[in-house]
């Protein structure tokens, strides 16, 4: 595997760079947006399987696509999304399917780590002993294709904020096991610096960056997570963002994950150079000078 991805690294997400709206297919070709990223200044790309299946029925075979990422220094670092993990049943069954898609992946191309959440509202949640349960044997399948797991907190669901997110983590109690932070659900579920503060820091094992024009509640939540701004153009407190997690002491690479149909509608180079410029001007104004 390549040299470990750390807090100075940035990802270009899977939205940032595809040019299509989520769960659509990516406007730009694979090779566009391995170069695009490369130029702009990213260390790594975020991918999915569905755009995974994709390339390889428009004839790309993984040789090629191993060539495309090494011949750019670009590495695959996160695949997204399991969602239903939670459950059992057909919707538990259904995301182990889509966990092994990502297995087959991670065995090619060697990504980091794997992002995990659950989409439903609170209502439907599992226990959380449940989840926790569930939650470790997602990490020991994950393990065993080195792959760290990182849980995504969104406001609107079953596992609405750190505190609940690291609840299960505790539980679960795997080392690959951990948080996906990322600042749109970080201030939208309430910017609690507390919780965060109480998760072992090496547990904290992905960060997404976004910004915000406004913020917003209840039934606007999933329509404005869709309409995201660049870092530093919104209302989010990015610069403190960044100062509380180095003071925590994580050490994880920063995903930039743009969701705006502005963003899609960019070319491809102007996405990517947008994304990690934005991005990298907030990092530097975090740890400058104070």
């Amino acid at each position: 595997m390549s040299a470990a991805l750390g807090p100075n690294d940035l990802i270009a997400s899977h939205y940032s760079i595809s040019g299509a709206d989520v769960m659509t297919p990516a406007r730009h070709s694979f090779a566009q947006r391995v170069a695009a990223a490369a130029a702009a200044g990213f260390a790594g790309i975020g991918w999915t399987p569905d755009d995974y299946d994709s390339c390889r029925a428009a004839g790309l075979s993984d040789a090629e696509m191993r060539a495309i990422l090494n011949d750019n220094g670009i590495r695959v670092a996160e695949l997204e999304f399991v969602s239903d993990w939670v459950y059992g049943g057909e919707r538990g069954k259904a995301a182990r399917r889509i966990e092994d898609r990502m297995y087959r992946m991670a065995e090619l191309f060697e990504p980091r780590h794997i992002n995990v959440g659950e989409l439903h509202r609170a209502s439907e949640m599992a226990p959380i002993e449940a989840a926790a349960e569930r939650f470790a044997a997602l990490c020991d399948r994950a393990a065993a294709h080195g792959l760290l797991v990182a849980i995504e907190f969104l406001p609107w669901t079953g596992i609405p904020d750190p505190k609940t997110a690291w609840e299960i983590c505790r539980r679960a109690g795997r080392a690959n096991g951990g948080l996906l932070v990322d600042s749109w659900h970080y201030f939208h579920s309430g910017a609690d610096a507390a919780a965060l503060r109480s998760v072992a820091p090496a547990q904290i094992v992905a960060i997404q960056f976004d910004d915000a024009p406004r913020m917003v509640s209840g039934a606007d939540m999933l329509y404005h997570t869709l309409h995201r701004c660049p870092p530093g153009q919104g209302v989010f407190d990015l610069v403190g963002f960044v100062r509380l997690l180095d003071e925590i002491g994580v050490r994880a690479p920063i995903s930039v994950e743009i969701i705006s149909p502005q963003q899609q509608q960019l070319s491809i180079e102007e996405a990517a150079r947008i994304a990690h410029d934005s991005s990298a001007g907030v990092i530097a104004r975090a740890r400058g000078a104070r």
